[in-house]
């Protein structure tokens, strides 16, 4: 009978991977995990999630992090992890899922042979007796497989920090908290919502930042497609997820021809923490420029409304061409920016 694959999508996961351990091959899980981490892959590791599992229910939460959270769960099988509780836990929930999807989620592999409940030995593992912890991060990056990534926001958001001017490990947790948090705000967005969005602050004018952005809204009419009277309605209703809009009237009273309305934004984290909340416009600013950054303006976009803010990330940029022409175009003006960088 052939299996009948799961039709889940890769971008409802919160993790690419996570993984299942005893503690006493937590050295060699923690050389993997972090070069996993390195490469840009969203990995499930105890130590990297310890402020979030702090206080949680972990019978509940592990089960629901090994069962619906990630897309492969990489078991390290050995004579610890064998007779250890919280592995046991652990591999029933992966067991679970995989049963019921009938699809390949579990990816074995052994310290040595000691025989695993629920494993079965005809299950392909890889052997770890002479594979270093790099060789094996490499083997699961070469599993998870190259495609268009979406809901992505990477581990180590290092350009991120750079355009920022975050040097400090304080200075780097604050702006990678507003910049998730506003990655959330954004997750919680329709699709038109969300482009409409994205195009301001890519089309903004950056003189009152970093109070808020603004644009004309028959720009954004332009841009979006959408009636102004709609550009009003969607910026509207983007209060709860922390976005403060108005509309203002420009020009003077005998240059009604040339009256134009603006559409000003600003967003506020609405963590609770004081030391995270607040006006975080200018975050939220150098998010979405990092994002686009190398991109024209007609390829910028696309991505972000995917939600794929891989260019945030050293390990997971890519270059970005959508046309010979537009390759030919970029080589033959020295002079030409990226679009991010002529909008700062």
């Amino acid at each position: 009978m052939a299996k009948r694959q799961s039709n889940r999508r890769t971008d409802q996961f919160s993790y690419d991977v996570c993984l299942s351990f005893a503690g006493e091959d937590r050295a060699y899980v923690r050389r993997v995990a972090a070069r996993l981490r390195g490469m840009g892959v969203r990995v499930f590791f105890d130590e990297y999630a310890q402020a979030d599992i702090w206080g949680k229910d972990l019978y509940t939460h592990l089960d629901d992090i090994y069962q619906t959270a990630a897309r492969y769960c990489v078991l390290f099988a050995s004579k610890h992890y064998a007779r250890r509780l919280w592995p046991s836990h652990e591999r029933e929930s992966a067991q679970a899922r995989a049963l019921r999807e009938h699809a390949e989620y579990i990816l074995p592999a052994r310290f040595d042979k000691t025989r695993i409940p629920g494993l079965r030995p005809t299950v392909a593992y890889i052997d770890l007796s002479k594979l270093p912890p790099a060789g094996l991060a490499a083997l699961i990056r070469q599993k998870l497989g190259d495609r268009p990534r979406e809901n992505y926001f990477p581990p180590v958001p290092d350009r991120l920090f750079l355009r920022a001017k975050a040097k400090s490990a304080r200075a780097r947790v604050a702006v990678e908290r507003r910049a998730r948090d506003f990655f959330a705000a954004l997750q919680r967005m329709n699709v038109e919502e969300r482009t409409l969005v994205i195009s301001l602050f890519l089309h903004t004018c950056v003189a009152e930042l970093p109070e808020n952005v603004h644009a004309n809204t028959d720009l954004l009419r332009r841009l979006t497609g959408f009636p102004e009277g709609k550009i009003v309605r969607l910026l509207g209703g983007l209060r709860s997820l922390g976005f403060y809009a108005r509309v203002r009237k420009r020009g003077g009273h005998d240059d009604y021809l040339g009256a134009t309305h603006r559409a000003e934004l600003e967003w506020h984290d609405l963590s609770v923490d004081d030391d995270v909340g607040g006006n975080a416009t200018h975050v939220a600013h150098d998010l979405i420029l990092t994002a686009s950054d190398g991109c024209c303006e007609q390829c910028a976009l696309e991505p972000l409304i995917r939600l794929d803010f891989s260019q945030l990330a050293s390990a997971t940029k890519r270059e970005h061409s959508h046309s010979h022409r537009h390759r030919l175009t970029k080589r033959s003006s020295q002079r030409t920016e990226p679009a991010a960088e002529r909008r700062r």
